[in-house]
């Protein structure tokens, strides 16, 4: 039988509300089912108390059984404060449990053991410092805080911003993170290396699509339970990128009571299930279905010239929970895409000024993008447990790109009439990966040890072809020319054509070791990687202390080598005899987090990157590439967040970061790309009442660097085509404008018998601010364009029943 009581002392009215809660069951009744377990050796903690507080202060208490499992029913559907503490163990609170009508709703929590004085840590929205053996700024956000941040669209990625560290302009689905690009970062989807968890990440569109990481995320709302992220520090289990580390859990499915949802906006339709599966005991499924064609959302904000990218998303899930407290689960991630740019948006792309066509290129693009895992997860003795990963990932893509001629017609000559070339360039890539990892981990003498190994066999071929010579108008100065006087590039074959495959193993396998130290937690790893690819090797030594200053003060210092592979089509792409090589970047950080208040806290991190065998593209036309770049990256990271409380929560973040690269040993020094000095953001969440949300978040930043440039006119020469080059004659010397954006999100939830409808609207640069990050150059005019900003609202319906 449930047991419910109440805390002690009460006052008279909660007691009085708690009474008729035991006495009158509601028409609709919610439950709240929570199950503890300990954090390292996923045991279930049993004798852990369980308060619940309604926002009108009634409360609940309950312990959790020998499973680790307390359920409470017959409560009113709303909004809870859930908060879970145990002797021995850093207590949790999640300030905002929804409980939904005739629905049990599943609440997950696991506690890591207290060797310091700590009395809680907040499961919410953006939670900083809760690993002590990692860097200070690592945070989470939950799934209630990915769905409904203010600017992400609901995209998972752009949910992101505003952690310590991280940068996201919102034009695309990635994120920079203390001067490094989008492609270091080391992004994981339960646990398996997950790269293309972007569409349109290597589309021959806009060239900066492909440099910048995409637009759009996989993962449709709400189907990632969490996110995890560090930007440095992170242990000698995980290898490859350098950037930062991004963990994202898929949810699993409802094991008590089935939900079915369905999702509407300007974009397209998402369907799901998420319940038990009714075929298989103590299995429960999430089925995540949605097909996107954002045409349409950009013929309504007038951007006819972009194209039409249409994306389709289906992600399933099971998770099955045994008798002995084993785990098996199955994912499924299959998100196709597919993107054209025909001769009506060429045409298209003239509205500001008739005849002067801005961008002439022509794309048809289609990929499928596959992932299947396979994890069981074994208890074994009293703290033992070992866990065993199988994946299979595919990824395949054609492209073709050209361009139209519309200056050779008049201006209401229809797209038929207008000369193109097409294709001009062709591609194929096929990239196919069946991997292996295993983890152990178990309590010995010293702490706690843990070891794996990663293996993986990879088969990769990527084709690509022109069909002949072919004029590029934007060039540096250094890029191969056969005539030196020659002001503009030509593309051939030559530095082109690319026939690569290969079958290659890449393999790992690393330790850590936890122990204490007097008043110092310490983790000390080691790691090992190499691959077949490359014929390359290496070890990477690991190490992370903590320890406390006070009751309110914890200190957490980090210190380790990550070796980065190659990209692959770097690799496949080289027209250099000399094989690429792993990038070598060792970190430091030494970070402090330092509670205010009992919902006021402080993070401080200042950091320090030696770059090291960097692999730099000597020239673009001819693509050639070696491991000759070094550089370094140093800044601090800094965060005041007040924990949600009384209805709302806020944080302010600020960065700053010196993120410098040379070509070579002998060259000069220049900003990374992705390098901003200063970056500040302020935002915050506003729960006017159980029906009304309110988020916002206000971003600054310094501007992207550039390099300067000259334009020159009638390159080729009288009697041609006009045409103007532009030349870039330094290497980021330069910085567009300040970046400045308000995004606004208001949610608005309602019970209609029994469908829950969920309404939203967000708004992305409120203000409709520029915020140039790439040059807009245009070859039949000369002019260097800037992209108007455009407020970009996003509205949409959800139900659920």
């Amino acid at each position: 039988m449930t047991q419910r009581k109440h805390s002690q002392p009460l006052k008279l009215t909660r007691a009085i509300g708690l009474a008729t809660a035991l006495t009158a069951t509601p028409l609709w009744a919610a439950e709240l089912v929570v199950d503890i377990s300990d954090k390292t050796s996923q045991r279930p903690l049993g004798e852990t108390l369980i308060t619940i507080t309604s926002r009108d202060n009634q409360q609940w208490q309950i312990q959790t059984n020998e499973q680790g499992r307390a359920r409470i029913e017959a409560l009113d559907p709303g909004l809870y404060e859930v908060t879970v503490s145990r002797v021995g163990y850093i207590g949790a609170r999640l300030p905002s449990v929804r409980l939904v009508d005739d629905k049990a709703t599943p609440v997950s929590l696991t506690l890591a053991t207290s060797t310091k004085q700590v009395e809680e840590i907040v499961v919410v929205g953006n939670s900083i410092g809760g690993d002590w053996l990692s860097s200070a700024g690592a945070s989470t956000r939950d799934r209630e805080a990915l769905r409904s941040s203010a600017g992400s669209g609901s995209d998972v990625l752009r949910a992101l911003d505003g952690m310590p560290g991280l940068f996201s302009d919102g034009e695309f689905s990635s994120y920079t993170v203390r001067g490094s690009g989008p492609r270091d970062n080391l992004i994981l989807v339960d646990g398996v290396p997950f790269e293309r968890v972007v569409h349109f990440s290597d589309s021959f569109g806009e060239l900066a699509d492909a440099q910048d990481g995409g637009r759009y995320s996989v993962f449709a709302p709400n189907t990632v339970a969490q996110a995890d992220f560090q930007p440095g520090g992170w242990s000698s289990a995980y290898g490859g990128r350098a950037g930062s580390l991004l963990q994202l859990d898929v949810a699993n499915g409802n094991p008590e009571t089935p939900s079915y949802t369905a999702r509407l906006d300007i974009a397209g339709l998402e369907i799901g299930y998420d319940g038990p599966s009714r075929v298989l005991d103590n299995t429960s499924v999430l089925f995540s279905a949605r097909q996107l064609n954002f045409g349409r959302l950009f013929e309504t904000v007038g951007l006819d010239d972009i194209g039409e990218p249409e994306v389709t998303d289906v992600i399933f899930k099971t998770h099955t929970e045994f008798a002995n407290g084993d785990e098996f689960n199955v994912l499924a991630i299959y998100a196709p895409e597919s993107f054209s740019r025909d001769t009506d948006n060429v045409l298209a792309s003239d509205e500001d000024d008739p005849g002067n066509y801005e961008d002439v290129e022509l794309v048809e693009q289609e990929s499928d993008n596959t992932l299947l895992v396979a994890t069981y997860r074994k208890l074994l003795g009293q703290s033992a447990q070992l866990t065993n990963k199988i994946y299979y990932r595919h990824f395949s893509e054609d492209s073709q790109v050209g361009e139209a001629y519309p200056e050779q017609v008049a201006l209401d000559s229809s797209a038929s009439d207008v000369p193109r070339r097409f294709p001009i360039i062709t591609a194929r890539q096929d990239d196919t990966e069946f991997g292996w990892r295993l983890d152990f981990s178990y309590d010995n003498s010293l702490g706690r040890f843990s070891a794996g190994t990663r293996l993986s066999q990879s088969d990769l071929t990527l084709e690509r072809f022109i069909d002949g010579p072919w004029n590029r108008y934007e060039y540096d100065t250094d890029s191969f020319r056969p005539n030196p006087e020659q002001q503009y590039v030509v593309l051939t074959g030559a530095g082109v054509d690319t026939n690569f495959s290969a079958d290659a193993l890449q393999y790992a396998a690393y330790f850590d070791q936890e122990l204490s130290l007097g008043i110092f937690d310490v983790r000390a790893g080691l790691r090992y990687e190499g691959d077949e690819f490359t014929e390359q090797s290496g070890v990477s030594p690991r190490l992370a202390l903590s320890w406390p200053l006070s009751d309110s003060a914890s200190v957490s210092a980090t210190l380790g080598r990550y070796l980065q592979m190659p990209r692959l089509d770097d690799f496949a792409s080289n027209t250099n005899s000399t094989t690429l090589d792993y990038e070598i970047i060792d970190q430091v950080s030494l970070g402090l987090n330092y509670q205010l208040s009992e919902q006021w806290a402080l993070f401080v991190e200042p950091y320090y990157q030696q770059l090291n065998d960097l692999v730099v593209q000597t020239d673009a036309v001819t693509q050639s590439y070696n491991n000759l770049g070094e550089g370094t990256s140093w800044g601090v990271d800094t965060a005041i967040t007040r924990q949600f409380g009384n209805g709302w929560s806020a944080s302010v973040a600020y960065s700053y970061n010196e993120a410098a690269l040379k070509d070579s040993p002998n060259s000069a020094e220049y900003d990374a790309d992705y390098s901003r000095p200063h970056s500040f953001s302020v935002g915050g969440v506003w729960e006017i009442n159980q029906r009304w949300k309110l988020s916002g978040r206000w971003k600054w930043a310094s501007g992207r660097p550039y390099g300067e440039y000259i334009v020159h006119d009638n390159v080729l020469g009288d009697g041609q085509p006009l045409r103007y080059s532009r030349e870039t004659l330094t290497n980021n010397t330069e910085r567009f404008d300040d970046y400045g954006s308000i995004n606004v999100r208001l949610d608005y939830r309602r019970m209609l018998g029994g469908t829950q409808v969920i309404a939203f609207i967000d708004i992305i640069n409120l203000l409709g601010e520029e915020n140039p990050s790439d040059i807009d150059f245009n070859e039949r005019t000369g002019e260097v364009l800037t992209e108007e900003g455009n407020l970009l609202p996003l509205i949409g319906l959800r139900f659920e029943w």
